[in-house]
């Protein structure tokens, strides 16, 4: 049966590399890219970027690149610019303006150990740090700038920070699960969508490729969203090294559904996104394997 999606790659790289491997280069690229200036918004910056973590959003970006016939290092800047995107946001989520998290990664939050304003800059530092990266990179114009605009639509008002605001001020009484679901693309899925699809570009994808590529980033960041809801609801503080219990007092999937409900969502999403790529897409195998990990894809 035909994969729907998939393309055979180049005989000169038969099979993208396994995603740990990936998530190494993205570690060395990261360290070497990171600000290597003396003083503390340097070292605030680094603290944001090089700490633990998957490096799922870009390890996604170079198999979408592989995925549509180029190879993975052909989006590894990207992805990197992707990440530091992301972990901006992470700073930016845990402000006492917004979430009021005291843990990140097992670690006090950056505004905690150094103060709010160090933790402001650093994010913006970083995401402008993330243009940069795109824009010097080696890879085509088109596909360079098509790709920053993948980015930056996915941090701005199509993005995340409107989906913060949103989820911020939004009327709790008018979150109903249309409201919220657009909250979650907006906050979660924009930024696998942008992950996917410049991954994509870099590799040379063409437009239909691109499309399956943001549908697919589209399901895994709804699922990943429902994931974090749940373990928000259920899981420890220890378990997870940060704070649980944020959404208490906010509605979220796990109120309007249930547990068992969003389980079954997510494994809808997941279904959603081998669809758009292929079952047997390295995309799919790496996605399925981190909720697998989870233990709450069951």
């Amino acid at each position: 049966m035909a994969i729907v999606g998939l393309r055979p790659q180049p005989v000169s790289d038969p099979e993208p590399q396994s995603p740990e491997n990936l998530r190494g280069l993205v570690q060395d690229r990261l360290a070497e890219t990171a600000p290597s200036s003396d003083g503390l918004l340097a070292l605030v910056a680094r603290e944001a970027l090089l700490g633990p973590g998957k490096r799922v959003r870009p390890v996604v970006a170079m198999l979408a690149a592989a995925h549509v016939g180029g190879r993975a290092e052909d989006a590894l800047d990207f992805g990197c610019a992707v990440e530091m995107a992301h972990a901006a946001s992470l700073v930016l989520d845990d402000l006492p303006c917004m979430d009021d998290a005291a843990l990140r990664r097992g670690q006090p939050t950056l505004h905690r150990r150094h103060g709010e304003d160090a933790a402001v800059l650093a994010a913006v530092a970083l995401l402008n740090q993330s243009t940069r990266l795109i824009l010097q990179s080696r890879a085509p114009s088109e596909a360079r700038l098509g790709a920053l605009d993948d980015l930056t639509q996915a941090i701005g008002f199509d993005g995340l920070a409107e989906g913060q605001m949103r989820d911020l001020r939004d009327d709790p009484v008018q979150r109903d699960v249309v409201a919220l679901r657009r909250i979650n693309d907006l906050k979660t899925g924009a930024l696998f969508v942008a992950a996917a699809r410049g991954g994509g570009r870099m590799g040379g994808g063409d437009a239909d490729d691109l499309a399956r590529l943001a549908a697919f980033g589209e399901a895994v960041g709804f699922a990943f969203q429902l994931c974090d809801d749940l373990m928000d609801a259920c899981s420890t503080t220890e378990a997870l090294g940060k704070d649980v219990g944020q959404d208490q007092g906010v509605t979220t999937f796990v109120n309007l559904w249930g547990e068992g409900r969003v389980r079954a969502g997510m494994r809808q999403s997941l279904a959603r996104a081998a669809e758009a790529v292929g079952h047997d897409s390295p995309l799919t195998t790496y996605v399925l394997h981190l909720f697998r990990q989870a233990q709450l894809g069951r």
